[in-house]
């Protein structure tokens, strides 16, 4: 699906991508993609000149469909044509890896 970052491609090398989780706090604080920062859907637009300009921003959800799809979508709108939403979202990731952080920061890999 274009626009969808796989699973692969971050997993053969995470370094180009700047992870952002657009769920709401409670659920990021329950768990989240390693490295991911937190970004609410409904402030994602007016933040996307905070990101690292030399990175691609990827959007994170629950199951990586609506919310994240749209995130990518208002981003490329907001100066960032490149911007790309994770294949499975959170609780894909969560199936394949062990890489997440809970609510205390700490690594649960």
């Amino acid at each position: 699906m274009q626009d969808m970052l796989p699973f692969a491609a971050l997993d053969e090398d995470p370094a180009p991508y700047y992870l952002i989780d657009v769920r709401d706090a409670e659920d990021y604080a329950a768990a989240h993609v390693l490295d991911a920062v937190h970004i609410p859907l409904t402030e994602l637009g007016d933040r996307a000149a905070e990101f690292p300009a030399a990175k691609v921003p990827v959007t994170i959800c629950s199951k990586g469909g609506g919310r994240s799809a749209e995130g990518a979508a208002l981003l490329r709108t907001r100066s960032q044509p490149g911007a790309l939403w994770l294949e499975g979202g959170t609780n894909g990731w969560l199936k394949r890896n062990s890489q997440i952080s809970n609510r205390n920061g700490g690594n649960t890999g």
